[in-house]
Parts: C-alpha cells; sequence; structure tokens
C-alpha cells in the first residue's frame, strides 16, 4: 500500500492539494490557538487572528513553492469551481456576521458564527480534498452549535476546541496523503 502511495501518477489521485490543505489547517490551528490564548473570554484577538489567518493564507495555500513542493497535480475544473465558491460564501457571510453584530458588542455570539460560518464553508471543500473533508465540517459545526448553546461558557473552550480540531485534520491530512 505504502509503495502504491509513492509511485502515483500526477493525475491518478483525486485530492491532488490535500497535503497543501493539511500544512494550511495546521497554520490555522496555531493562529487561533495563540489569538484564543491573547484573547478574552468572549473572543480571540482580533489582530493576531487576521495576521494568523492571512499568513496561513498567503504563506501556504497560495505560495506557488509550497504547492509545487507538497501537492501531486493540479485541481480539477470542478474543485476549482468549489473552492472559489467555498471562498466568496466565507468572504460574504463572516462580515455580514461582524457588522450585523458589532452594535451588539457580543464578540462571543459574533466569533461562534463566524466559526460555524467556517465550518460550513468546508462542506464543498470536500470535492477538493477528500472525505476528511466532512469530518473537519461537521466538527467545527458540532463545537460552534455547542458554544452557542452554552451561552455562559467561555469562548476559549471553543476556541481551543476549534484549533485542536483543524491541527488534528490537518496532520492527518499531510500525513496520509501521497507524496510525489
Amino acid at each position: 500500500m505504502l509503495e502504491q502511495k509513492t509511485t502515483l501518477s500526477k493525475s491518478s489521485y483525486p485530492y491532488p492539494r490535500q497535503r497543501v490543505f493539511g500544512l494550511f489547517l495546521i497554520g490555522v490551528a496555531i493562529t487561533m490557538t495563540l489569538s484564543t490564548i491573547f484573547g478574552t473570554n468572549k473572543s480571540p484577538n482580533a489582530l493576531i487572528f487576521v495576521l494568523g489567518y492571512t499568513m496561513s493564507m498567503v504563506g501556504i495555500m497560495f505560495n506557488k513553492k509550497i504547492r509545487k513542493r507538497f501537492a501531486i497535480g493540479e485541481s480539477t475544473p470542478l474543485q476549482n469551481k468549489a473552492s472559489k465558491f467555498s471562498m466568496i460564501f466565507i468572504a460574504v457571510v463572516s462580515p455580514i456576521i461582524g457588522m450585523s453584530l458589532n452594535r451588539t458588542g457580543n464578540y462571543r455570539l459574533i466569533w461562534l458564527l463566524i466559526l460555524l460560518a467556517v465550518g460550513i464553508h468546508f462542506i464543498p471543500f470536500i470535492l477538493v480534498h477528500g472525505k476528511l473533508t466532512l469530518l473537519l465540517a461537521a466538527l467545527l459545526i458540532i463545537n460552534s452549535c455547542i458554544g452557542l448553546y452554552l451561552s455562559n461558557t467561555s469562548f476559549v473552550i471553543f476556541g481551543i476546541t476549534d484549533a485542536i480540531i483543524k491541527l488534528f485534520i490537518g496532520i492527518i491530512l499531510f500525513n496520509l496523503s501521497p507524496k510525489m
């Protein structure tokens, strides 16, 4: 089985950027951990989150050297459409959540709803990165819903849980994906 994984042609594996996505999840998990630790009991530190997320996106997902080293081919047109849809979804929904609820001052609610939106936005990525992405989406959605339900519980619990889920799935995706 291991021998098969190492001898794959660039076009035979259906999720060519799975390892890159695993690295991205690890970067975002580190970001969420740091922003939660340096945040409050109601929300993560937004500056650390934005900087870390941007660094992970630019430094990993959009980095041609990283893709060349860790990807095993190019995405299909369907995968590109699913990625674009998902990215547009999160780019539209997150600011709407923030702008709609910012006046309430309930930053815990805002961040939990954003984490819920992030979980939902991973669903189309199942086509791009495989079935483990469904597990990722489901666990993130469950975590944020529990956080919304347990309204008196510190955000720190759900922020760290979010980070652990992303780290765990990221490590699995990185290590179990075929290598070229």
